[in-house]
């Protein structure tokens, strides 16, 4: 049952780029695209009207966390450490707030706020998430029915998701006096966590009608004994699923793999046999001592574009606290794959593309780094291509009916002159009006059809009133 979209500036893939066809027609058959051109005369079951509307394939958000960004959502920002500016911006929210958080957020805390996170990203034109999940120690113990519900909830959300819960060795948190304790797991609890993560990516990878995927998420890499990243490599060939690790946080993370691997942080994932084209280092900003991509040696450079590997940036997530990814346009210009998260609020990823976008012009000190149509091909089809899914993040035939109309009938649009800067540097979730993901409208005139929305608020609010009262930081 065919359907046209017409009359719509549509941003077709043409097998190598973006480009603009305006107007232009997009038909889809079930879940998939059958055409995308300038004339259509075959045959249409259903038409929409795309009379005003930019028509884009949806977002492909490859870092994200549903279960504790409602509850995370302030408590971060304007707060940091008396031990100096190399841990100023991180240290609060990666060793204070973060552990605190989610060892607060109750079994029912987490469902409420994985639905209000849900609601935000299909509002906001994202199609495909990674959601990374809670870690061990989370309130519920890391039981894996906590997983396997939130799986549930966001398979009936009709998002398409790859999601994985994560596991370590060892975590981490703030101690008395200012730094960073680092503790491991008693017993063999962190090889059952290990053995249940793994279970849960063989029960649940391709349920919903394969809009559900799952990873492999091994925890920070700093808190990773070398073993288990082994054992995440060999478990990802055996599933065929992807891997992504948190890697590039802090500088405090970079020097802790020094001092008890005895190498950098590329290397370690070279030794443990993780680099691939399945596999995703999420945030990237720490990867050399002082930050600067620059600075990475010939080796690390050669093993990261070789093996395909790429790199997600959060660059909101650093810049609201004081830090730089330093930079996209080095990592472009030296032939690694990148791709787009937002990590956790505003969950939009319009919002991700113009700090990216600005932010490395400002550290570049240069109007042409980080172009926009680049930064669109990071949020679309560097995605995709992080997960090895051709089929994604682009308005082609033989792709995913994920598909997504943004307001240009506004004041603040018109007029278009090029839809990628006005994406990039102009637009918000907050223009997205429909959303189509596997050929089913799951938004319609901003209206969630999958979610109450109003409830889903309620709720949440709720929630974090208990979360934040029981944070002991």
């Amino acid at each position: 049952m065919p359907t046209v979209i017409e009359n719509g500036t549509v941003i077709a893939w043409n097998g190598e780029a973006h480009h603009v066809l305006d107007p232009g027609v997009v038909v889809f058959d079930g879940d998939e695209i059958t055409f995308v051109g300038t004339d259509y005369d075959g045959p249409a079951d259903q038409t929409i009207d795309a009379t005003g509307r930019l028509v884009v394939p949806g977002f492909v958000n490859c870092h994200l966390h549903l279960t504790d960004t409602p509850f995370t959502k302030g408590h971060q920002e304007d707060v940091g450490s008396p031990r100096g500016p190399g841990n100023y911006q991180n240290y609060n929210a990666l060793y204070k707030m973060l552990p605190g958080v989610r060892k607060a957020s109750l079994p029912e805390d987490q469902y409420a706020g994985v639905q209000v996170a849900l609601a935000e990203l299909l509002l906001s034109g994202s199609t495909t998430i990674v959601e990374l999940g809670y870690d061990f120690e989370i309130g519920g113990d890391g039981d894996i029915a906590i997983t396997e519900t939130i799986a549930d909830l966001i398979g009936a959300s009709g998002i398409r998701c790859y999601t994985g819960p994560r596991y370590r060795t060892r975590h981490y948190g703030a101690d008395a006096s200012g730094g960073v304790f680092y503790k491991d797991y008693p017993g063999d609890a962190a090889k059952k966590r290990f053995e249940a993560c793994v279970r849960f990516c063989q029960d649940f990878n391709g349920r919903y009608g394969d809009r559900l995927r799952t990873l492999l998420a091994p925890g920070q890499i700093d808190t990773c004994d070398a073993q288990l990243l082994k054992d995440t490599r060999r478990f990802a060939d055996e599933l065929k699923v992807p891997i992504q690790i948190h890697a590039g946080q802090s500088p405090m993370e970079f020097s802790r793999v020094g001092e008890t691997e005895g190498r950098t942080s590329i290397e370690y994932m070279m030794e443990t046999g993780l680099l691939g084209p399945d596999f995703i280092i999420g945030h990237g900003q720490f990867m050399t001592g002082d930050g600067d991509v620059s600075s990475m040696a010939a080796h690390e450079l050669e093993a990261l574009t070789s093996s395909g590997t790429s790199v997600c940036h959060l660059p909101w997530v650093k810049a609201r606290r004081g830090g730089v990814i330093n930079s996209i346009q080095k990592y472009q210009d030296m032939g690694v794959r990148q791709c787009l998260g937002t990590d956790n609020y505003p969950l939009d990823m319009f919002h991700e593309m113009q700090c990216a976008a600005v932010v490395c012009k400002i550290v570049e000190k240069s109007s042409i780094a980080a172009d926009c149509n680049f930064m669109f091909r990071m949020a679309t089809v560097g995605g995709a291509e992080a997960l090895g899914r051709p089929d994604l993040g682009r308005l082609a035939a033989g792709c995913k009916a994920d598909i997504v109309f943004v307001r240009i009938d506004t004041p603040k649009a018109a007029p278009v002159y090029d839809p990628f800067k006005f994406m990039v540097l102009a637009a918000s979730g907050d223009d997205v009006d429909r959303v189509i993901v596997g050929g089913e409208t799951v938004v319609d005139k901003r209206d969630v059809k999958t979610i109450d929305v109003a409830a889903a608020v309620t709720r949440v609010n709720a929630a974090s009133k208990g979360v934040w009262e029981r944070l002991d930081i």
